[in-house]
């Protein structure tokens, strides 16, 4: 009776230990020089317990979601096949000498003069004009502005294929950029997860880290969709 007892014990015990080994999925496994699979494996780690072990994963999660966002509203504000004067106002103007970010708004009003052509005084503030019209050049908006004076004149294309095609372009360049910012994020966390060392096996930090890239990876996946879907839009629509 004791003998089948200890049995049951120990049947149950085997049990719960591979159900608990169960809970954590394979990453990837590395390869030895003879292209067998090496001893250490990664596992992917739930968002709980990844933030549990290391404080780098929810504020890197915060950063790739903002930097997704901006995107979106990139695309809802400059890459428009029909320019609208909230494309200009919100536009992003780095000042020096502190190389501060202002919205164009906040420097002057623009003025829709026809519907194909808006203007920019900037008489107020004339010493800004070339960041003005850096900002314009590197918005995506397509526009080739033409200054006079103290005056920057904004004329619309009009919808044609090749103005698609050169908006797409655009919204590339934009997406590859919001990659780049999600790349130094992780490399950031990446150098902080490294200082971790002396708390945390070597192991452990690299498990973490490969669960820092996988994420990485998946966020890069959904800036090439939110990409796609806006360059479809763009050279797709009958608009």
């Amino acid at each position: 009776m004791f003998l089948s007892l200890a049995l049951r014990r120990i049947v149950t015990l085997q049990q719960s230990q591979i159900h608990s080994f169960s809970t954590s999925a394979v990453l990837f496994k590395g390869k030895n020089a003879g292209g067998g699979e090496s001893k250490s494996s990664k596992r992917i780690l739930s968002d709980a317990d990844l933030s549990a072990t290391s404080n780098q994963w929810p504020l890197l999660k915060t950063q790739y979601d903002k930097f997704l966002i901006e995107l979106r509203e990139l695309y809802s504000k400059q890459i428009q096949l029909r320019t609208s004067s909230l494309a200009f106002e919100e536009l992003s103007v780095t000042i020096p000498p502190n190389k501060k970010a202002h919205q164009l708004k906040e420097l002057t009003q623009i003025i829709q003069k026809s519907p194909q052509m808006f203007m920019i005084d900037m008489a107020r503030h004339a010493q800004y004009i070339p960041n003005v019209l850096e900002a314009i050049q590197k918005s995506g908006l397509n526009i080739n502005p033409q200054q006079d004076g103290t005056t920057i004149f904004l004329p619309t294309p009009k919808v044609t294929r090749e103005h698609r095609e050169e908006l797409a372009k655009n919204a590339k360049k934009l997406a590859d950029q919001i990659v780049v910012k999600m790349r130094e994020a992780y490399s950031k966390a990446h150098r902080n997860l490294k200082k971790q060392e002396k708390s945390l096996s070597r192991d452990m930090i690299v498990d973490l880290d490969a669960n820092l890239k996988l994420r990485l990876d998946n966020y890069i996946s959904q800036v090439d969709k939110i990409r796609t879907d806006k360059q479809k839009e763009l050279l797709d629509s009958t608009f």
